[in-house]
């Protein structure tokens, strides 16, 4: 697991408030039962701050570390999709992406790709995108800041065909790659919740243990923001496993969520 993504996992699943200036030595606590060591998190760290996705405040001998607002824009996209379990509505719109980025240089047009990937757009070819969820005012932020408003237009659209509205789904995701990495998820958190819950009845599960393994539960959970668009029901297929993932999750986060806090704030230092 990379260090940069689950300090992004820590801050989206614990912290309420987002605008938090965190002191290092807690966020090298919380990556530490995480099995990163404390120069790895450091450099990690550094190179988020140089990237723009947090800040570093002095406060006499400490060092405290909040997101940026590029960094606050990311959680806050992935907690809404993460903890949203309400099933999403479809008027059979499409929100439609067409990018002018030929010229642009490829580590740009990498970037924006990874956006649209991450905000549950699909490809309908090198400049189009498509979902059938309207995340406009997402999409203008982050546009604006990658200052790529000019070369983007997005469009609301109803599809007449001439084929069916599957015949896009298959094109524009692989949603059968998809439901095999949810029945993976499925198998593996379905025997980690009956242990833990063994655990947690014979009185042997420690806080420290939960909060790692709620970490690692959304840590897994979030890697679905980039490949599952979330389709509404009317596109996918019956009893869809996506459906028991989701529960899953849901119940395994529920259960962990006492101790896994209790570790937390027991570690947990912010400058007032």
């Amino acid at each position: 697991m990379r260090p940069a993504s689950l300090c992004f996992t820590i801050f989206g699943d614990n912290f309420r408030d987002l605008n938090v200036k965190v002191w290092v030595g807690s966020l090298i606590r919380y990556l530490g039962a995480l099995g990163v060591t404390e120069n790895a998190a450091r450099v990690t760290f550094s190179r988020m701050v140089q990237q723009g996705l947090l800040e570093v405040f002095r406060n006499g001998q400490k060092s405290y570390y909040a997101l940026s607002e590029q960094g606050k824009r990311r959680i806050l996209d992935g907690v809404r999709r993460v903890y949203n379990w309400e099933e999403p509505r479809w008027d059979r719109e499409w929100q439609v992406v067409v990018c002018n980025v030929s010229q642009l240089e490829r580590e740009t047009r990498e970037r924006l790709r990874h956006e649209l990937e991450w905000m549950g757009f699909g490809s309908l070819g090198r400049d189009l995108w498509v979902s059938p969820h309207k995340r406009y005012n997402a999409l203008r932020q982050m546009l604006e800041e990658y200052g790529l408003t000019n070369r983007v237009h997005v469009f609301t659209a109803l599809y007449e065909g001439p084929q069916f509205m599957q015949d896009v789904v298959h094109q524009a995701w692989d949603m059968e790659d998809v439901a095999r990495r949810y029945d993976a998820f499925v198998v593996e958190f379905s025997s980690r919740h009956q242990m833990f819950h063994q655990k947690m009845v014979m009185g042997e599960l420690t806080a420290e243990e939960a909060f790692v393994e709620r970490t690692q539960l959304v840590h897994e959970f979030r890697k679905f923001l980039f490949i599952d668009p979330r389709l509404p029901t009317e596109l996918l297929p019956p009893d869809w496993i996506g459906n028991e993932a989701r529960q899953l999750f849901r119940r395994h986060h529920e259960f962990l969520s006492p101790l896994a806090e209790r570790y937390f704030y027991e570690h947990l230092e912010l400058l007032d």
